[in-house]
């Protein structure tokens, strides 16, 4: 026979663990950490935020449809870009002895004692090859440009290392070599690439235009690479 006080300390201790365990399980079914709350109709569709969305795609890498025509020609286009005005006296190259808008870029390896070969910036067919006055070796090539044929002229070439005419040619295939400074190579003129794009399939060897206006039919051959 239990005496009536154990009795209700017993209840008690009993009550109280009842109460402490419920209120456990009440706790854990509605924390944070266990509870999933409903979601609204108006986010179950809606786009991921920024921190969800995962990494912006790189854009794609474009190859130039054209090889530069000798190594480094954009970054020797120092002395005489596309357009330039030249006259005896403000000419970047002295001594100088012409005189007018300029048709091309030159690219310059005065400092390159060694052979510069020279390359095809497109495919292409070489359509005049020869030696001419305010050149030295010069040779045009064919290619197309947005659809149409084009042709391109190379400058200050080495004689004996001309491409023949009718040769069918490979972008960035090497075709030529640069002739040497002061030499017959480059009629006396320095140790450089002139380097013209036509803006049609005519052979013109003009270096050097009068009037602005006549630059129209000419491209600058630099806003062909990127």
């Amino acid at each position: 026979m239990i005496p009536r006080r154990n009795k209700i300390w017993l209840v008690s201790v009993f009550v109280v663990t009842a109460l402490v365990i419920g209120g456990m399980l009440l706790f854990q079914r509605y924390s944070p950490e266990t509870q999933s709350l409903p979601i609204p109709p108006e986010q179950m569709n809606a786009p991921p935020t920024p921190q969800e969305a995962g990494p912006s795609p790189k854009p794609p890498i474009v190859e130039s449809p054209y090889a530069q025509p000798v190594a480094d020609f954009i970054t020797r286009v120092t002395k005489k870009p596309f357009g330039i005005y030249i006259t005896l006296k403000t000419s970047p190259v002295q001594p100088e002895r012409f005189t007018g808008y300029h048709t091309g870029a030159d690219a310059e390896y005065e400092d390159v004692a060694t052979d510069v070969p020279v390359y095809a910036f497109a495919n292409g067919k070489i359509m005049l090859s020869q030696i001419a006055s305010g050149y030295g070796g010069v040779f045009m090539m064919s290619f197309e440009l947005n659809g149409s044929q084009h042709t391109a002229l190379y400058g200050h070439i080495r004689p004996s290392s001309l491409p023949k005419i009718g040769r069918v040619v490979s972008k960035g295939e090497q075709i030529a070599l640069l002739g040497t400074g002061y030499s017959s190579e480059t009629d006396k003129e320095r140790k450089h690439l002139h380097f013209a794009v036509l803006a049609d399939s005519r052979l013109d060897l003009k270096g050097y235009v009068q009037t602005k206006s006549q630059l129209s039919g000419w491209v600058d051959p630099l806003t062909l690479f990127p």
